[in-house]
């Protein structure tokens, strides 16, 4: 479903919540008149969320509003940033080209896809938890990396000419965002992760931008790898407005919120612990391999 030119996903079955498939990479400018578009669509849902960013002043609005964490590194120069570094974090850095990896901007083409196609099948779970984008065909996948092409830029890992890792930048507003990051778990050892890491520190110098987001901030798995390289917790705001009176039912029982967000931290991971054992008895161990 699209209003004016930005889509949006629906998720839910018993209570349906709308937001910005591409929420971090749009922002709503003026939230009211949104509001009131959401309310006229069909098929329709009952409650809708959207983000404020953390790096730009926007004032509070009415609405429900929850904190949120963003995984985000303030760059003043990328010598600055290396000097910062723990030397382990610049030896990781460093291991990529030691080994004969080459990071460089790349296209996307049909060559470009067919390497990011061989890296999504290459493990069904990754992270300790089942990917997403296994199995994904050829054309899902250079539709899907198409998005805002005026606005991104890819960079690849190369090793002898074979993509063994890529990134996907999206240049916001005095923000570079890191959409998607991504290496072959065959050649984990080479430290493509952490040779990318870097790059998008660099493009983040040339280009005179402050900000580098990585995802959502965490303490587990990809947190300590963006903890490794001084990304910090900024706190955003997420506002929910119910639109039926099912989501103000929902909201006011705070049923928005996924079930494992609302778990106490220590049982959310105890069950962690546990689906990741499963799956490595039923995977084997590649695939809850973190970078480190």
């Amino acid at each position: 479903m699209f209003i004016e030119k930005s889509e949006i996903s629906i998720s839910g079955k018993v209570f349906r919540v709308a937001r910005l498939r591409h929420e971090w990479c749009e922002f709503l400018d003026e939230p009211v008149e949104w509001i009131e578009k959401m309310k006229g669509q069909k098929p329709g849902a009952d409650l809708f969320t959207f983000l404020q960013e953390a790096h730009l002043s926007r004032p509070q609005l009415s609405f429900h509003h929850e904190t949120v964490g963003a995984s985000v590194l303030t760059i003043k120069s990328f010598d600055d940033w290396w000097k910062d570094l723990h030397f382990k974090a610049r030896n990781k850095a460093r291991k990529a080209h030691k080994t004969g990896v080459e990071i460089h901007e790349t296209e996307l083409n049909d060559q470009f896809v067919r390497g990011v196609e061989k890296m999504y099948n290459e493990c069904p779970i990754r992270q300790g938890r089942k990917f997403t984008h296994y199995g994904e065909k050829f054309e899902d996948i250079k539709k899907d990396l198409s998005s805002f092409p005026d606005k991104t830029v890819f960079t690849g890992a190369y090793l002898n000419g074979e993509l063994i890792g890529f990134m996907k930048l999206f240049e916001g507003n005095g923000i570079l965002r890191i959409i998607h990051i991504l290496a072959m778990l065959e050649h984990r050892d080479k430290c493509a992760m952490d040779a990318l890491i870097a790059h998008a520190v660099k493009i983040c110098d040339e280009k005179n931008i402050s900000h580098l987001h990585y995802g959502d901030w965490t303490s587990r798995g990809l947190g300590a790898f963006r903890v490794k390289y001084n990304f910090q917790r900024h706190d955003c705001l997420r506002y929910f407005v119910p639109l039926t009176a099912r989501g103000k039912f929902m909201l006011n029982l705070k049923l928005h919120r996924p079930l494992r967000e609302r778990l106490p931290q220590s049982w959310a991971d105890r069950l962690i612990g546990v689906r990741n054992q499963w799956n490595s008895l039923r995977y084997g161990m590649a695939g809850n391999a973190v970078e480190t």
